[in-house]
């Protein structure tokens, strides 16, 4: 989808480790689940994977991370038992941008069926991105929703597209940035200039190959050349392989050492909620 010019939105960036193990979790010695209202729970689901998260809400500085494979939340005994606020991403997701000049009242199903078709059962959800005077219209994987809904019934769902696009935004200053998202068997893209989004869009990429085609093939829809770009790969099913191939193409090679992408990268999802929440 193209956008008209926008400004940039802002981007929370306070994960203090670079690159913990995997699926090691990380708790602040300050981080008390017990202390009330003085956090922000943010959760990732996806088929066998699984996150969450926690914010400080006086400066929104990361305080717990913990990852697994599977469909459990892992450590839930660390869970906070009485945060301040929730949210949470619950993919697969269909989703799709309008323009806020064109959304009309009941229609968003309609919107939402033109770009992907016959749609799957769950709740339709809109949420702005003010920078873009566009709407994402969504919809979560129902069972994983109502799953986290019965737990945790004041989480508030957060549209993955729209998470990505404000980090794009984010991320593109000084020239274009290029955002891949990978999941196991998508990847989302988002192309933005510091003051507008180009392209922002899902494709079904199982291979390695599939990825890298994807990303070449959206910028040149957005007539941008891979070597004015800044990459941003995130996303938890990143592999080595994908890296390999992106560094090959794309200017700004993205460093790894014993894991395919740093910790901030890799749960981006989950971490950057606490911005959108």
């Amino acid at each position: 989808m193209r956008a008209a010019r926008a400004r940039r939105a802002p981007e929370v960036n306070v994960f203090p480790l670079k690159s913990p193990p995997v699926n090691d979790p990380f708790f602040s010695d300050r981080y008390q689940p017990a202390r009330e209202r003085a956090w922000h729970l943010s959760i990732w689901t996806s088929p066998g994977q699984a996150a969450w998260c926690v914010n400080d809400v006086t400066d929104g500085s990361v305080v717990a991370l913990a990852t697994a494979t599977g469909d459990r939340l892992p450590h839930e005994e660390r869970l906070p038992l009485h945060p301040a606020s929730a949210s949470f991403i619950a993919v697969p997701e269909v989703s799709t941008l309008v323009p806020e000049g064109v959304l009309e009242s009941g229609r968003e199903a309609a919107h939402l069926t033109l770009v992907h078709g016959p749609l799957p059962a769950g709740t339709l959800r809109d949420e702005p991105i003010d920078a873009l005077g566009a709407r994402c219209i969504y919809l979560h994987d129902a069972d994983a929703e109502r799953r986290l809904l019965e737990r945790f019934p004041q989480a508030r769902p957060v549209a993955l597209q729209a998470l990505l696009v404000k980090t794009a935004m984010a991320r593109a200053t000084d020239r274009p940035a290029v955002l891949v998202h990978r999941t196991s068997t998508t990847c989302d893209l988002v192309i933005a200039h510091p003051d507008r989004v180009l392209l922002s869009n899902s494709y079904l990429a199982p291979t390695a190959t599939d990825v890298l085609y994807f990303t070449l093939f959206a910028l040149d829809r957005a007539g941008v050349r891979p070597e004015t770009v800044r990459p941003v790969l995130c996303g938890a099913s990143f592999t080595a392989e994908e890296l390999t191939l992106m560094n090959t193409y794309l200017p700004t090679p993205v460093e790894h050492h014993d894991r395919p992408l740093p910790a901030e990268d890799r749960w981006l999802a989950v971490l950057q909620q606490w911005s959108c929440a």
